[in-house]
């Protein structure tokens, strides 16, 4: 695959996707991409020059690489296996580019039936932001083997500012569970601490001033308090329901290698509780919002 005339595809175009995929066309890849229920995103791309198809086995017929940009393993599952799937569609070999945050034996799974296939597949999870994405300045972590990432590397250079080939496939996703279920549990920590705060009449503009002066402080940080400070819970667009899901599947991964993580594990709890009742779509800083009313 020569990777500057590769014809790609791109599934998933949410906050993070839709930037990245304007980036690959902005780049001259042809694009090829797939809508869900917002008619925005693919609006937005099929003016920059992509063309549209209704099914992963329709794009897996017309395209040399697929992104996905997804929220969970059944879904991406089902976008490879499934009736309509890309394996069901393909008449030729891809790749497979997995942008979301997977669990990592279901990564393997299939990389493993796409070998079969003569198809490839990378684990490349996302770090920083949607404007981010949108400048083409995203962190990538690609795991897969060192061919399959020297083919998609000028690709992937499209979108980010910081990729690392961090090893074999579905190392990638490890360090992604990794990343969020120390970001999920630091955010529940947050939460907690402001409600300590308030009902020990400690003003938050004082405890940001001082915490932020020390080592406490990082982007992370000043985008959670954003919230309670100036009401802004915009600073990370990221959803508590994805939060939710990825801390769940850290845990999963800590307990199948043996790892008994307690504060992860309670962090799930919060989540689920603030998720369960109906806040799923709020972004990570509101936690502190509604954690301060459970």
């Amino acid at each position: 695959m020569a990777s500057e005339l590769a014809r790609v595809g791109f599934i998933g175009l949410g906050s993070m996707g839709v930037g990245m995929a304007a980036n690959v066309i902005g780049a001259g890849y042809p694009l090829v991409v797939m809508g869900n229920s917002r008619r925005e995103p693919v609006e937005r791309l099929l003016k920059l020059g992509a063309t549209e198809v209704k099914s992963p086995s329709e794009m897996a017929a017309q395209v040399d690489v697929v992104i996905l940009c997804v929220t969970t393993s059944e879904i991406v599952e089902e976008i490879v296996f499934g009736e309509s799937g890309l394996l069901n569609g393909m008449d030729h070999p891809f790749m497979l580019i997995d942008c979301g945050t997977s669990r990592p034996e279901s990564t393997l799974k299939i990389g493993d039936e796409l070998s079969k296939r003569g198809c490839s597949m990378l684990d490349v999870p996302l770090g920083r932001s949607a404007e981010a994405a949108e400048s083409g300045t995203l962190n990538m972590m690609a795991g897969g083997s060192d061919a399959d990432f020297a083919s998609a590397k000028p690709l992937l250079e499209t979108m980010s500012e910081n990729l690392f080939h961090v090893g074999a496939l579905g190392v990638g996703h490890k360090l992604k569970l990794i990343n969020n279920g120390f970001s999920m549990s630091v955010a529940c920590l947050i939460a907690e601490s402001i409600k300590t705060a308030e009902k020990a009449g400690v003003d938050l503009q004082l405890l940001y001033d001082v915490m932020a002066a020390g080592p406490n402080r990082s982007d992370f940080f000043d985008w959670v308090m954003a919230g309670p400070l100036t009401g802004d819970e915009s600073k990370l667009q990221f959803s508590l329901a994805n939060g939710y899901k990825d801390i769940g599947y850290f845990n999963s991964m800590a307990e199948a290698n043996g790892v008994d993580v307690s504060m992860p594990k309670d962090a799930e709890a919060i989540l689920k509780k603030v998720v369960e009742a109906g806040n799923g779509d709020d972004t990570i800083p509101s936690l502190v919002r509604h954690w301060k009313d459970a």
